[in-house]
């Protein structure tokens, strides 16, 4: 269950009712519905599989009947007949189709198994980038509420320089509908922040307190070299397993077609009690009951071409998919490249981030020393308020973006524990 997210997990305060990535995966695994019904598919492709077992054991069959004719039709001598029997038959071979048939369920149930846990590391990965989203929209909310605080005493500062007739009505007016939109801003952040839980609350099935703490991650930048990741996911990947599996299903259903064309052998035995009323109790004309003892060998001359063309269409099945395999492989290896490619363009934009903060941060301290001293302007100021919200919002972009590159290619290259 605990799967290495590639970056690991710092607690702040080990608060007990902080919500931790790892409950949140344990929680989805146990409550996706649609994981939960691909389980129940996987079991029922195991009783599947057993079921093809049916053909190791003997069979047993058990029958009564009863005849009344308007005739003496029975012996020459009576007009009814009754009869119960137990029967045992063998297969003692069949060509080897109950092997094949068996083989073929079972690696059907593999598949299934597979198909299983592919969605599972789908909704690991749901939940990874849902929680890194409510993780981004908190410090969304922090970037917000700093805006607002600058506006604010922004306002206060034009505000006093508009009382002693400094600046004109509209500096005051620049100012307080900048701060609006900066409200508005927070508005919106606040309101990106529940969506993300919204969203975490429909992968996990769990409810989410709007106030719960979550734990804040540290970042691990080395998510693996191309080539190496590659080889990982061929490897490791259940998609990729999962088509392995039904060509093999595939190849086994055509052997179980073409045991057809080789004869079958079975044998069998069974005794049988008559009588010559409703009850199989005696006759008083003949035998009461007999034990018989059987072997046959049968073979098939001519089914008007059924086998040899379900074994084309089988053939065919395998090799289609097997295109479909090397066609998987093919979109997984651009998956990979696109997610490094984006790994890489978000460390470098995280780079280029923090120097625009400490860029825009100290720009916005000397223009707010100029506005105080009478030099600079009170748009100068807003400009400059601007470019710092902006730097902080591409940095927590960038920093974020790099959390979910990571998630992703760990998924792709399906990392074990």
């Amino acid at each position: 269950m605990k799967k290495s997210f590639c970056f690991a997990l710092l607690l702040c305060s080990f608060s007990a009712n902080a919500l931790t990535l790892d409950a949140a995966i344990e929680a989805a695994v146990q409550n996706n519905a649609e994981l939960r019904a691909t389980q129940f598919t996987s079991v029922s492709a195991k009783h599947s599989a057993d079921a093809q077992k049916s053909g190791y054991y003997p069979r047993a069959d058990a029958g009564y009947a009863y005849k009344n004719s308007s005739e003496k039709a029975f012996g020459n001598v009576e007009e009814q007949f009754s009869q119960i029997g137990l029967e045992l038959t063998y297969n003692l071979f069949n060509g080897g189709a109950d092997k094949y048939s068996y083989l073929s369920a079972s690696k059907k149930y593999e598949a299934e198994q597979y198909a299983e846990s592919a969605l599972k590391n789908d909704t690991i990965l749901s939940v990874k980038k849902a929680y890194i989203e409510i993780l981004k929209a908190k410090e969304n909310i922090a970037v917000a509420e700093r805006a607002v605080a600058l506006l604010e005493n922004q306002l206060k500062d034009i505000n006093l320089s508009f009382s002693v007739g400094f600046v004109a009505r509209n500096e005051v007016l620049k100012v307080e509908s900048e701060l609006a939109s900066a409200r508005q801003g927070l508005l919106t952040a606040n309101s990106g922040y529940k969506t993300a839980i919204f969203s975490l609350e429909q992968i996990t099935g769990i409810n989410i307190p709007v106030n719960e703490p979550f734990e804040t991650t540290n970042l691990n930048k080395n998510a693996g070299d191309y080539s190496a990741l590659k080889d990982e996911m061929f490897n490791n990947r259940s998609e990729i397993k999962y088509m392995q599996s039904l060509v093999e299903a595939a190849d086994y259903s055509r052997k179980a077609v073409r045991a057809g064309y080789l004869p079958k052998v079975n044998v069998g035995a069974g005794f049988y009690s008559y009588g010559q009323n409703l009850s199989p109790e005696g006759r008083d004309y003949t035998y009461d009951n007999e034990t018989v003892v059987s072997a046959s060998v049968g073979i098939n001359l001519f089914d008007g071409f059924y086998k040899n063309r379900t074994l084309s269409a089988k053939q065919a099945e395998k090799t289609a998919i097997g295109w479909q395999l090397t066609d998987m492989k093919s979109k997984m290896d651009l998956q990979l490249k696109t997610a490094l490619e984006n790994l890489a363009l978000a460390k470098s934009s995280l780079e280029t981030a923090e120097k625009e903060v400490a860029s825009a941060a100290e720009n916005y301290r000397i223009t707010q020393n100029r506005f105080l001293q009478k030099v600079a302007t009170n748009t100068e100021v807003l400009d400059a308020r601007v470019m710092l919200t902006r730097a902080e919002s591409n940095r927590n972009t960038a920093k974020y973006n790099i959390y979910k590159a990571v998630a992703e290619i760990e998924r792709i290259a399906e990392k074990g524990d």
